[in-house]
């Protein structure tokens, strides 16, 4: 003998408030998380604030727009001897002091893992550095990491902070 037994049915209309409800409600919440500001993934804005761009000859700028109080980001040169020769590698800034954040926006240049400058944005003005020797068909990496204290204020944002970098490869033997 067999006993067959069926589930109690609902309707349709009752299901539709069961399903549909919680989705209006979540669809809501995203849209207004949306017109808020809320950022919808782990990364920081920083990233889209700062920008290092190639410059004719040898030489980038760096432009810092946007950085929150606490955050910090790197950007990365890479500088080759394209020369069949070894040579020496200088290094130079050219910036004003940044009134980003009231002054407090910090910079640390390394090249190759070694810190070749780590103090206030802009305050490296027009100091030439010898960074060492640049072997033929060499390169050497340049990171450069901006940050805020977490203390710093959240002004000027918007009016960028700006520096260019101008590297020279000199013969060795000059």
């Amino acid at each position: 003998m067999t006993i067959t037994t069926t589930a109690p049915t609902r309707s349709s209309a009752a299901f539709a408030k069961r399903l549909v409800l919680p989705l209006v409600v979540v669809v809501g919440l995203m849209v207004l998380a949306m017109l808020g500001g809320v950022p919808w993934s782990g990364e920081g804005r920083a990233a889209g604030g700062i920008k290092l761009a190639a410059a004719d000859g040898q030489g980038a700028t760096l432009t810092i727009s946007e950085l929150e109080p606490g955050e910090s980001a790197s950007k990365t040169v890479t500088i080759r001897n394209s020369g069949a020769e070894d040579s020496r590698l200088s290094f130079e800034e050219n910036a004003e002091p940044a009134s980003f954040a009231a002054g407090e926006l910090r910079l640390q240049i390394e090249q190759d893992g070694r810190t070749v400058y780590d103090g206030l944005f802009g305050a490296m003005n027009d100091v030439a550095q010898d960074v060492g020797g640049l072997s033929a068909g060499g390169s050497s990496k340049f990171t450069f990491t901006v940050s805020l204290p977490d203390g710093a204020p959240f002004a000027n944002q918007g009016d960028p902070a700006v520096a260019t970098y101008r590297w020279v490869n000199t013969h060795a033997g000059s």
